[in-house]
């Protein structure tokens, strides 16, 4: 695996826009380096973010499943 990944190539595979990576990474939720003007994603970053991710997926499934409503 790579040490580093471009924008280009994370928005690949999360399968998101260019765009969407790049509000990641000034959201702060994505850490990346700014070499010149483009940004480079390490392999690190990018595993921490995907664990930090899957994690909020699972509390927003969990609160979904909480706020249940029945109508009589």
């Amino acid at each position: 695996m790579k040490d580093y990944f471009s924008v280009q190539e994370v928005a690949k595979l999360l399968n998101v826009s260019r765009s969407g990576v790049l509000y990641h990474i000034k959201t702060g939720k994505l850490k990346a380096t700014k070499v010149g003007k483009i940004y480079i994603i390490s392999q690190e970053n990018f595993g921490d973010f995907l664990k930090h991710h899957k994690e909020e997926k699972k509390k927003k499934s969990k609160r979904s499943s909480q706020t249940k409503l029945k109508f009589d």
